[in-house]
């Protein structure tokens, strides 16, 4: 199989083979693979696989918040303004 990568990728491979961690720009290439597919694979496990598990999910939701289960919007965006202020440092 070939692949072919943009320059700028290119000059990751490499940079990441000169770095001694990889011996080839194969095993650069695997490593992206695998943690790809551990991200695909961990996100599907949150996502729904089907429309009608979707509509579940949603009702269910809905429920939750007719039950007054909910979070109101302005303590989400507080938590939101907390979490961008600590990631920034």
């Amino acid at each position: 199989m070939n692949v072919s990568l943009t320059p700028e990728l290119e000059k990751f491979v490499a940079k990441e083979v000169d770095s001694g961690l990889y011996q080839t720009a194969s095993e650069v290439v695997r490593a992206g693979l695998r943690q790809l597919k551990e991200a695909r694979e961990t996100r599907a496990g949150r996502l729904p696989a089907t429309r009608d598990e979707l509509e579940a999910q949603l009702v269910q939701a809905i429920g939750s918040l007719d039950a007054g289960r909910g979070v109101s919007g302005e303590t989400v965006f507080r938590q939101l303004r907390k979490r961008i202020k600590e990631a920034r440092g």
